[in-house]
């Protein structure tokens, strides 16, 4: 059981660490230190830094992709489901800072470091469920026809790059406004 509280520990400490200062910022040293463990035992666990980083990554989007796609929700109205998976997604963003920040701070990288598969597969998986979402929507004629569920995705992604909940909960009306026909 210690060794579990121990990773965890670290994957919590390195998670704060790249939010507040990103990754090219940060050392092993450092994240040592807000953990509250020797350099060595990170080291235990985590070949390097770039391993930890991604596995803080991963295990960010499986959060997210939790709250946001963990909810039953077959017998609910598609249009009760999207205008319920924007406020979780916004609710997400607002309450779990380091997560957001770490979102906002890094999504680029992620996306273009070629010695992170594992994590930008992570990413683009979750877009994938978004844009299903979107399509599922637009098949069902309740999603406007005009909407690319592409765009549409890399929108809704993107508001993690927004200051906080009072601009972000103006992005959910607007969104919800462009997404749905009837905007009810």
């Amino acid at each position: 059981m210690a060794r579990k509280n121990t990773k965890i520990l670290i994957l919590e400490a390195a998670k704060k660490a790249f939010s507040e200062k990103g990754y090219d910022a940060v050392s092993i040293d450092e994240i040592a230190q807000i953990a509250g463990v020797r350099k060595s035992l990170i080291y235990y666990y985590f070949p390097s830094k770039e391993a930890l980083f991604e596995e803080v990554w991963i295990k960010s989007i499986e959060e997210l992709e939790n709250e946001l796609f963990g909810v039953d929700e077959s017998d609910s109205s598609y249009v009760a489901r999207i205008k319920n998976f924007l406020k979780r997604y916004i609710d997400f963003l607002t309450s779990k800072k380091a997560i957001s920040d770490l979102l906002r701070r890094e999504k680029t990288k992620v996306i273009d470091q070629e010695n992170w598969k594992n994590a930008r597969e992570k990413y683009e998986s979750f877009l994938g469920k978004i844009q299903s979402l979107i399509v599922e929507g637009k098949k069902k004629k309740i999603i406007n026809e005009e909407v690319d569920p592409k765009a549409a995705t890399d929108m809704i992604a993107s508001v993690d790059s927004l200051p906080r909940k009072g601009l972000l909960k103006s992005v959910e009306n607007m969104l919800i406004k462009i997404l749905l026909k009837d905007n009810t």
